[in-house]
C-alpha cells in the first residue's frame, strides 16, 4: 500500500508570517474576510498622517467568542467553502484557507478583534504574533513547537505537531464598544519601518491626501509614470482599489462599453469599501486619447482535463500613448472576483517583443469558474504550468497575436500617412508662400501624378495664369534620393527654377540662397 505523504505544520507555520508581498495585500485579506461575512460596507483607516495604528472595520455577520475560538485553534483549517451558506446577493465565496486574519502579520506584531454576530454577545480579543517566529521553527524552539500527537482524521489517527504562532487573551469591554453588527481589526502595533515608510510617503509625496473623490484621485495618478513617484500611501491606496472586488468608477470607465456587463454584476453585489474616508472604485480611466482605442473582447467555457474553465475578459489599447501609471499596464486576472498580483506588463509572459506599443494596452480576465487550483497560497501569484492557467494565457496571447497588434499596426500606419500627408500640405503651402514673396504674385503648389512626369527626369514646370502662377512640381517618385528628402528636394528644384528667372549669374545664385533660407526656416 503506497505511503501518503503529509504537509507539516511548520510549514503552515512559516505562511502565516510571510506570504503577502505589501501591505495591501495583506489588508485585501481582510476585505475578503468582510465580503465572505457578508458585509456591505468596508472601511479602513489608517491613522492617516501619523499611521500609528490601522484599523479595519465591517457590518458583516461578525462571529461568537466560541468561533474565534475555533478559528485560532485551527488556523488553515478552515472549511469555509464545504460549511458556509450561500452568500448575500449571489456572491461567490472568497476565503479558502483561514489564514488571512493571520496576514495582518505583515505589518504589525499584535493586533485586537472585535466581533458581534447578529445573534449572541459581542466579545474582544487582543492577538499577539510571536517575534521571531522563522527562526524559532528552523530550530524547533520548544517554545512554540510542541511534542507530536496522534489526533483524528477522517477515519484514522494521524500524527502531528501543533505549532504556536502566537497566543491571545479575551479583553472584557462595554458593548457599547462593540460594532452594531460585525467584526473590526485593529493593528495599534505597526511594526516601525511601516511607520516610516508611509510617513515618508506622505511627507515626500507632490500630492497629500487624496480627494474625497477617487475620480479625482485616479486622475492625478493617471499623470504619473509610477506608483513610486507618489509613495507606499498612494500604491496603498491604488492597489486595494485594483484588487478589491469593488465597482468601476461607472460602466464607460472603459471604451465601447467594455465593462458595462461587468459594472451591472458588480453593483449588484452591494459592496463597498472605504478608506480615509475615500470611496475606492477600480482605478481603471480611459477616456480622452486623440487617437482612439482599440479594444477586443473575449471569453472562454471548456473542460480543462475534465475540469470546468470559464472566463471572459477584454484587452483596451490607448492608440499611440503610453498608459499611465506604469502599473496600470498589462493583463490582470481576476478570481473570485479578486484581482491576483496586480497587472502583469509581460502579458503573460507573450514571447513577441513589442516594443512601445505593449505600453499602450490593458486588459482584465474575469474568471468564473475555475482556476483557483493554480493559484498560489498566497493569493497573489499563479503556477504558470497549471493546464487552466496555460488556457488562459494562450487564449490572450492568440488575441494579441491575432486581433489586437494586428489592428494596432494598420492603425499606425492609417496615423502615419495621415500626418504625412497633412506635413506634406504644410510644407506645400510653405514653399507657395515663399515663392509668392519672390515673383510678388499669388502661387499655387501641385505636384505631378506619375502619369504626367518624365520618368527619370525630374522637372519643375513655371505656368503663368490669369489667377496667378502655377508651380508644377516632379513626381516624388521621379526624385531619386531617399524617401524623407524627396519633398524637400523638389522644393528646392521650384526654388532654383524661380531664381535661375534672374538676369546675371551673382544675382540668381544670390536669390537661389536667399528663397532657400527663407524656406528652411519656416519649413
Amino acid at each position: 500500500m503506497p505511503t501518503r505523504i503529509r504537509l507539516h505544520e511548520k510549514a503552515l507555520a512559516h505562511l502565516s508570517r510571510g506570504l503577502y508581498r505589501s501591505p495591501a495585500s495583506a489588508i485585501r485579506e481582510l476585505v475578503s474576510n468582510a465580503w465572505d461575512a457578508n458585509a456591505s460596507t468596508v472601511r479602513i483607516d489608517t491613522n492617516y498622517p501619523n499611521f500609528y495604528q490601522v484599523a479595519v472595520t465591517d457590518d458583516g455577520d461578525g462571529f461568537s467568542k466560541d468561533e474565534f475560538d475555533s478559528l485560532m485553534g485551527a488556523i488553515g483549517n478552515s472549511e469555509k467553502r464545504a460549511t458556509s451558506k450561500p452568500l448575500v446577493h449571489g456572491r461567490s465565496t472568497i476565503g479558502r484557507l483561514g489564514i488571512g486574519m493571520l496576514g495582518i502579520a505583515q505589518i504589525c506584531g499584535s493586533f485586537t478583534v472585535a466581533s458581534k454576530p447578529a445573534k449572541g454577545r459581542p466579545f474582544r480579543a487582543r492577538v499577539k504574533l510571536y517575534d521571531l517566529l522563522k527562526q524559532k521553527l528552523d530550530v524547533d524552539d520548544e517554545a512554540i513547537v510542541g511534542e507530536t500527537a496522534n489526533v483524528p482524521y477522517k477515519d484514522e489517527q494521524v500524527s502531528v505537531k501543533p505549532v504556536d504562532v502566537g497566543e491571545y487573551s479575551f479583553e472584557s469591554f462595554d458593548s457599547d464598544e462593540a460594532p452594531r453588527k460585525g467584526t473590526q481589526i485593529i493593528a495599534d502595533d505597526l511594526h516601525p519601518t511601516f511607520i516610516r515608510s508611509f510617513q515618508s510617503s506622505v511627507n515626500h509625496s507632490q500630492f497629500k491626501k487624496p480627494p474625497l473623490e477617487w475620480a479625482k484621485a485616479v486622475r492625478l495618478v493617471s499623470r504619473q509614470e509610477t506608483l513610486q513617484q507618489l509613495g507606499d500611501y498612494w500604491k496603498l491606496l491604488w492597489e486595494l482599489s485594483a484588487s478589491c472586488p469593488v465597482p468601476y468608477l461607472s460602466e464607460d470607465a472603459l471604451p465601447e462599453g467594455l465593462v458595462t456587463d461587468v459594472q451591472r454584476k458588480l453593483l449588484s453585489y452591494k459592496f463597498r469599501l472605504f478608506v480615509d474616508g475615500i470611496q475606492l472604485f477600480k482605478p481603471v480611466m480611459l477616456e480622452g486619447n486623440e487617437a482612439g482605442y482599440t479594444v477586443h473582447r473575449f471569453s472562454e467555457r471548456k473542460l480543462v482535463y475534465g475540469r470546468k474553465l470559464s472566463y471572459h475578459g477584454y484587452i483596451a489599447v490607448q492608440e499611440g500613448a503610453q498608459l499611465r501609471p506604469d502599473e496600470l499596464r498589462g493583463i490582470l486576472i481576476r478570481v473570485r472576483n479578486v484581482g491576483i498580483g496586480g497587472y502583469d506588463q509581460t502579458l503573460l509572459d507573450y514571447r513577441i517583443n513589442q516594443g512601445p506599443r505593449s505600453r499602450w494596452l490593458t486588459g482584465e480576465v474575469f474568471v468564473d469558474e475555475g482556476l483557483e487550483d493554480a493559484l498560489n497560497v498566497d493569493r497573489d501569484s499563479f503556477n504558470k504550468f497549471h493546464p487552466e492557467y496555460r488556457d488562459v494565457q494562450e487564449k490572450v496571447h492568440a488575441v494579441l497575436s491575432k486581433e489586437i497588434f494586428p489592428q494596432v499596426y494598420k492603425k499606425i500606419d492609417d496615423r502615419s500617412n495621415k500626418a504625412g500627408k497633412k506635413r506634406a500640405a504644410e510644407r506645400y503651402a510653405t514653399l507657395a508662400e515663399v515663392l509668392s514673396e519672390a515673383l510678388g504674385k499669388p502661387v499655387s503648389v501641385r505636384v505631378e501624378s506619375a502619369k504626367e512626369g518624365k520618368e527619370g527626369r525630374p522637372e519643375v514646370r513655371i505656368l503663368e495664369r490669369k489667377a496667378g502662377i502655377s508651380v508644377n512640381l516632379p513626381n516624388l517618385g521621379d526624385v531619386k534620393t531617399r524617401k524623407p528628402y524627396r519633398q524637400l528636394a523638389a522644393a528646392t528644384l521650384a526654388i532654383l527654377e524661380v531664381a535661375m528667372k534672374g538676369r546675371d549669374g551673382g544675382g540668381r545664385r544670390a536669390k537661389f540662397t536667399e528663397l532657400l533660407l527663407r524656406l528652411l526656416s519656416r519649413w
